[in-house]
């Protein structure tokens, strides 16, 4: 089908109901009933009145950009708040091998972060970890799989998986949370006289 002008666009003025859309915002996370902007057919231009920026719900129902997955998490230091937002918006385009990866890399930053020195091998960062006492021994076993599903990511070549992919980034989540966040939030209820 070819371009045929904006003829079939239709533009509802807001007093009908095809001319709203609830959906969360993929550009602030915000659940929303978005102004539809224009559609034609089940295709929808939104405006979401969070934050002002457009989306767009395709013909199977999807919107675009999609929300990022996964909590957000307050506390992270810039390098590693960056990987970790990068990781949530790659699994919101199904990018879930990039997700993996960035995960994997996300233990080295913490270690790095943490005081191990650049350079040094994957093994290195996650044993400094876990001397230091980042890693306890029940976390052990879901920060493998955070390594070993990076590894598959960058090493096998199968179809990225969806579900492993969302374990891995949750697993990160959970490391973040105890690592940066559990303190930055303690930190803010703490008194002086403590």
């Amino acid at each position: 089908m070819g371009y045929i002008g904006h003829i079939r666009i239709s533009k509802p003025d807001g007093s009908t109901p095809d001319a709203w859309f609830e959906y969360e915002c993929g550009h602030c996370g915000a659940k929303v009933s978005g102004a539809v902007v224009a559609y034609h057919g089940s295709i929808k231009w939104l405006l979401c009145p969070n934050c002002g920026n457009g989306s767009v719900c395709d013909e199977k129902g999807k919107i675009h950009p999609g929300a990022a997955f996964g909590p957000r998490i307050a506390g992270l230091p810039n390098d590693i708040a960056e990987a970790y937002e990068e990781a949530r918006r790659s699994m919101s385009i199904s990018a879930f091998s990039g997700s993996e990866l960035i995960c994997r890399k996300i233990l080295m930053y913490v270690a790095i972060e943490k005081g191990a020195k650049e350079g040094e091998s994957f093994t290195f960062y996650l044993d400094h970890l876990e001397k230091k006492g980042y890693i306890t021994p029940p976390m052990k076993t879901w920060v493998d799989l955070i390594r070993k599903h990076g590894n598959i990511a960058a090493h096998i070549l199968e179809k990225p998986d969806q579900n492993r992919a969302e374990s891995t980034l949750m697993f990160t989540a959970e490391l973040l949370r105890i690592v940066y966040e559990m303190e930055h939030l303690a930190k803010q209820y703490k008194t002086e006289s403590e």
